[in-house]
């Protein structure tokens, strides 16, 4: 039988198959068509291999020693296709970048002392360089902790990242890529639209809900049921992605196979239950959204919280005209994102020398948890 050593862990909202990068083969179809069948993907309920049937719940983290000077760990990110037979490692996964900070300590990528160990991560799909605090008991990661987050059950020990080298991460142009805070694209079937791309930790598009006739606070559930909207949404990704030179070519066939770009249906801050059926007020939250990506997510992006943070601190953009509070100066401020599992706080600061937007930290807490340390049968021989 052959066999692979992983570990499952789940990191914030997501939960990820971590794998030593030398247990891999090299970059390419062998080394996608094991993670395929490692995952039970294509098969939208993953049932014949260990993918959670779900985009939060089907990624992969390739760990290994650094490739940085200035970094403890590489973590490469891939979004595993559930129905279609993909593995996009063209994205970022903030939720998992929580697990890899844990990882890191877990594997003795990294070492502290005292209370917390204080890691260096090479995001790898982008260059960039995540800052974490992981918690440490008696020198190892700590279990137990009273931070709480959207969509996962329970408490645990708070996990910090600082994504503030993640602005222009994906096209390298910076935290405003097409230049403008807002945009006008043509929509086919629907017909001029504004948006802000604001691109952080990943490529981000920003609406109005009410552009759309929807309410930001709209149940995701419901939002998912309507496959017209669903389409729609699509062809905005797709529009957008053409205009600003992400995707090319089959523009269609690539939306359904990438995560990026994330796009967010904000809204000003309205009461609304989460899955759970807890009411979040509106003095609770400074902004309402909603992520989409192929779907619509059940919490909320990690990375889609620090371009909705950053977008917040863009006086103009589409995000900073829906939110409560609208910083108009330099310096650091607080947004908390009202999201269907609950409210997500990010710490940020966007600066704009020169008149060119420019995010200097985003800072928010998550938790993970190692799961499953072992060895996972594979259907095939690598």
């Amino acid at each position: 039988m052959n066999a692979l050593e992983c570990v499952v862990l789940r990191g914030g909202s997501s939960k990820g198959i971590y794998i030593e990068r030398d247990l891999l083969p090299a970059p390419g179809p062998q080394r996608d068509q094991l993670i395929l069948d490692l995952f039970g993907s294509p098969d939208a309920r993953q049932v014949d291999g260990l993918g959670g049937a779900d985009k939060l719940t089907s990624k992969v983290a390739v760990m290994g020693k650094p490739t940085r000077d200035d970094c403890d760990v590489d973590f490469l990110f891939g979004q595993v296709g559930t129905a279609l037979p993909t593995v996009d490692w063209r994205s970022n996964c903030g939720n998992l970048s929580a697990g890899a900070a844990l990882y890191a300590v877990y594997r003795n990528y990294a070492r502290g002392e005292g209370s917390h160990a204080e890691v260096a991560i090479h995001q790898v799909n982008t260059g960039r360089k995540l800052k974490a605090r992981v918690p440490l008991e008696h020198g190892l990661p700590a279990r137990h902790g009273d931070y709480a987050i959207g969509g996962v059950p329970g408490t645990g020990p708070r996990i910090e990242l600082d994504f503030g080298d993640f602005g222009g991460a994906t096209l390298d142009r910076g935290l405003l890529p097409t230049g403008h805070v807002v945009d006008t694209f043509d929509i086919p079937g629907m017909g001029p639209l504004e948006a802000s791309v604001v691109d952080a930790a990943n490529l981000c598009i920003f609406v109005r809900a009410a552009d759309f006739g929807l309410d930001a606070a709209a149940d995701v559930e419901q939002l998912q049921a309507n496959p017209a909207l669903v389409r729609l949404l699509d062809v905005v990704r797709g529009v957008v992605s053409e205009a600003i030179g992400f995707a090319s070519g089959d523009v269609a066939a690539r939306m359904q196979a990438s995560l990026n770009p994330l796009l967010f249906l904000v809204g000003p801050a309205t009461p609304y239950k989460t899955a759970s059926g807890r009411t979040v007020e509106a003095d609770q939250q400074d902004i309402t959204a909603r992520s989409f990506s192929r779907t619509f997510s059940k919490a909320y992006p990690v990375t889609g919280a620090v371009a909705t943070a950053a977008a917040c601190g863009v006086p103009g953009s589409i995000a900073h005209q829906a939110a409560r509070l609208r910083p108009t100066a330099e310096g650091a401020y607080d947004v908390r994102i009202g999201h269907p599992a609950g409210v997500f706080p990010v710490r940020a600061e966007v600066a704009w020398p020169g008149g060119v937007h420019t995010l200097r930290s985003a800072v928010l807490g998550r938790t993970a948890r190692v799961l499953m340390d072992g060895r996972a049968a594979l259907k095939g021989e690598y």
